[in-house]
């Protein structure tokens, strides 16, 4: 099974995301250690705070706005495999 790794923008009091990016490049491993989730376990949505963000930014090159948005990581099914 393969695994696509999504950092999904959400606006503060909106349901609806305006932005996905696919951070599947960084690797699983990568974020199971930064949620301190095992890897066979990361096949949640988790939302991504202020303690993440350095790490978030070192791995994607991604600043999270966390005043304007939330953010999670959103783990899926390659549904192409």
């Amino acid at each position: 099974m393969s695994i696509i790794y999504s950092i999904v923008r959400y606006p503060k009091d909106d349901d609806h995301p305006d932005s996905t990016t696919d951070v599947t490049a960084v690797g699983g491993q990568a974020w199971a250690e930064l949620l301190t989730t095992p890897l066979e376990q990361l096949a949640d949505v988790y939302p991504l705070t202020q303690k993440h963000a350095e790490r978030v930014r070192q791995l994607t090159g991604i600043t999270l706005d966390l005043e304007t948005y939330e953010y999670f990581l959103e783990p899926t099914e390659d549904p192409s495999l």
